[in-house]
């Protein structure tokens, strides 16, 4: 996947793992923006960007933005949930901070 790394100002071609590895052991952060407004499966909740931080290599927080602006909910998720929620193929873009 072609990730724009904002840090080092170049773009990287990684995988998923690498993305995991990234954000578990080296405090990175990842950003998905999306081309349509995503929803959660009960209708409560749209965004259409997302980041992807970790608290200490094992626990994951997603928060979402909607036009820009952080919304107040957020989601954890251990290691072992990633692969059913962290979805970097399915945006637009892709931004390492």
């Amino acid at each position: 996947m072609k990730v724009n790394d904002v840090i080092q100002k170049c773009e990287k071609d990684l995988t998923w793992e690498d993305l995991v590895d990234l954000v578990a052991n080296h405090n990175r952060q990842v950003d998905l923006l999306f081309a349509e407004k995503q929803t959660d499966e009960d209708g409560y909740l749209s965004w259409d960007a997302e980041n992807w931080t970790s608290v200490d290599g094992k626990r994951f927080i997603r928060s979402y933005l909607l036009e820009g602006r952080t919304l107040s909910d957020f989601s954890g998720y251990n290691k072992y949930d990633m692969k059913g929620y962290f979805k970097p193929e399915t945006a637009k873009e892709i931004r390492l901070n």
